[in-house]
């Protein structure tokens, strides 16, 4: 398998698409490609910026990805523009399956089951490398509503009877939750899940960087109603968050901006960033005193902390380090970065920039491709998990 990536903030769709597949196929040194992961903002018209690429990259190449609030390559980085990423791929022996299933909208567990069924057929396995992109944004009602991969991986387990070795991506294409657009293979569409399964040849290892740390003791959602927490110890949430910020900040102001925090490891052990999933609140629910989360998993009886969002550059090199330092001789091919659009420095109020660290340590190793999401999915302990504020580092080997 061999792999290259292009970049190209230009603003016109056809131009940017031919540039970014050329740098890929040249630094590849390929003159066509089996399957190609492209990302672009929102600004993109999708079915131009689709036929420019398959003009250069050939005509068998599947063309798989969707809108983001923006994308990396090893030497390149920007978001909220014109900005295009992709990366191109020659299989060889490698094997790649593509499934593609619709309807979110229409329920995200019916979704997930049809894909674990899939996967199924498929013969995937725990240590099966599959990625994950789906659509976040519904709009069919006339207002905006977020579909959600905790019940899109519910669907999956339910299924296959297990999680494989899963990472994936919530796909938007700005911050105003303009609807999304998606490359599923064939054509072009939204409201989609998709899944790239690659055969057992490839190995794909990774680790999450939250840059989050608790502030709080532990407090215990006592009601809820889906993703929305009404009560915690017994009082009203918007009640007990206010009382903890104090005049900091307004509860108008919550949405992306409180952050709770589940431990998953040891409650009274040392903090471990690695063992926790974290949760941002998307607004609040002023009539019902409540937040209005993300995913829809803090129910009844979750234990959680507020958390103090920071991005710790320092820990950033370590964590990759210890991929490439754990192949035990297999050759790195590819590394993936889905990062959480809302730790970008221009977007957190922060003045570095964690892809950028990323992209320095990473260096000439191998292509790297990554992408602005609004929702991380990687592994907590082991468990593919939905995630806020996150970092999903991937590295791709055989």
């Amino acid at each position: 398998m061999r792999v290259g990536v292009g970049y190209s903030d230009n603003p016109d769709s056809l131009a940017a698409g031919a540039q970014a597949a050329r740098d890929a196929l040249t630094q590849a040194e390929l003159e066509s490609c089996d399957l190609v992961l492209l990302f672009s903002t929102a600004r993109h018209d999708p079915q131009i910026l689709r036929q420019a690429v398959a003009a250069v990259v050939g005509p068998r190449a599947r063309i798989v990805g969707g809108w983001a609030v923006g994308t990396l390559t090893n030497r390149c980085l920007g978001y909220a523009g014109d900005q295009v990423g992709l990366a191109a791929f020659t299989l060889d022996s490698v094997e790649c399956q593509l499934i593609a299933e619709g309807d979110l909208a229409e329920g995200e567990t019916l979704v997930g089951e049809r894909i674990g069924q899939r996967l199924a057929a498929l013969g995937t396995g725990p240590e099966s490398p599959v990625v994950l992109f789906y659509d976040t944004v519904d709009r069919t009602s006339g207002r905006m509503s977020m579909l959600m991969a905790t019940p899109l991986l519910t669907g999956i387990e339910r299924s296959l009877g297990y999680l494989p070795a899963l990472v994936g991506a919530g796909l938007t294409g700005d911050m105003v939750g303009t609807p999304t657009r998606q490359w599923t293979g064939e054509g072009i569409a939204e409201r989609h899940a998709l899944a790239l399964l690659f055969s057992a040849g490839v190995r794909m290892d990774s680790i999450i960087m939250h840059g989050c740390q608790p502030c709080t003791g532990y407090y215990t959602v006592t009601k809820a109603d889906a993703q929305t927490i009404l009560e915690i110890d017994g009082r009203p949430a918007l009640e007990v968050i206010g009382s903890i910020l104090g005049d900091a900040i307004a509860p108008e102001d919550f949405g992306f901006f409180v952050t709770l925090g589940v431990n998953m490891g040891d409650k009274w052990g040392d903090f471990d960033e690695s063992a926790y999933v974290n949760r941002m609140c998307l607004k609040i629910d002023r009539k019902r005193g409540g937040l209005v989360m993300f995913e829809p998993d803090m129910v009844e009886g979750t234990q959680f902390q507020v958390m103090h969002r920071s991005v710790n550059m320092d820990y950033i090199a370590p964590r990759i380090e210890s991929l490439f330092a754990g192949l035990d001789g297999r050759t790195p091919v590819f590394a993936f970065y889905i990062d959480c659009a809302g730790r970008a420095a221009g977007f957190a109020g922060i003045d570095a920039e964690d892809a950028a660290v990323v992209q320095r340590v990473v260096g000439e190793r191998v292509p790297l491709l990554g992408i602005y999401s609004g929702v991380e999915v990687g592994s907590v302990l082991g468990r593919p998990r939905a995630l806020d504020w996150t970092g999903v580092f991937c590295l791709f080997s055989i």
